[in-house]
């Protein structure tokens, strides 16, 4: 999955590339597609209805997700965003990327300003870098932001176990942040 994900190009990467890298099975929204990376064993199981010799179907299916990739594509069919979600092992790093708009005056102090309203610390603010972190008063989780010309990369690492409540209240927290950059004016 790593390696598909980096084939991906904001701004450059479009419908049919993704299909040749993911593949056609993404869903029906015309501009977000999710893929899902699943462990899979092979099931028996009774068949409960429709025609056939066997009462009993066989096949392969998912049984534990292991990552979850979203993008998010513009009108002209191009990538403008993209999330990759991980659930393989702690702590648990999820990564987003947006395309800023070139017109955005301090995208930087923006994007920190709504992690601060989320209840986010801020820490390590450096403009000429381009970087700063999140961190969550609660806990080691944090997220570290860079803006590397018109890329915007969010960098979250979840240390909760997947199965807690920390885990859950930090995850609404990271969507409600990634979110709220997403549906911003800052970004395409």
């Amino acid at each position: 999955m790593e390696d598909k994900v980096a084939r991906l190009k904001l701004g450059k990467t479009d419908k049919s590339a993704v299909e040749g890298i993911f593949g056609v099975e993404h869903g029906n929204d015309r501009n977000r597609w999710t893929y899902n990376f699943a462990d899979r064993q092979f099931e028996i199981f009774d068949r409960r209805q429709g025609v056939g010799a066997l009462p009993i179907t066989a096949g392969v299916v998912p049984v534990n997700t292991r990552a979850l990739v979203t993008l998010e594509f513009n009108e002209a069919g191009v990538v403008k965003q993209i999330g990759v979600a991980r659930f393989f092992e702690e702590p648990f790093i999820n990564d987003y990327w947006y395309m800023v708009k070139e017109t955005t005056k301090n995208p930087l102090e923006s994007i920190a300003s709504k992690g601060e309203a989320l209840g986010f610390r801020i820490a390590g603010l450096d403009k000429s870098a381009g970087t700063f972190n999140l961190e969550d008063p609660n806990s080691k989780a944090r997220i570290a932001v860079k803006l590397d010309g018109q890329i915007l990369r969010v960098t979250s690492r979840n240390p909760h176990n997947r199965l807690g409540n920390e885990y859950r209240a930090y995850t609404k927290r990271e969507s409600a942040f990634t979110n709220s950059i997403g549906d911003s004016e800052i970004v395409q």
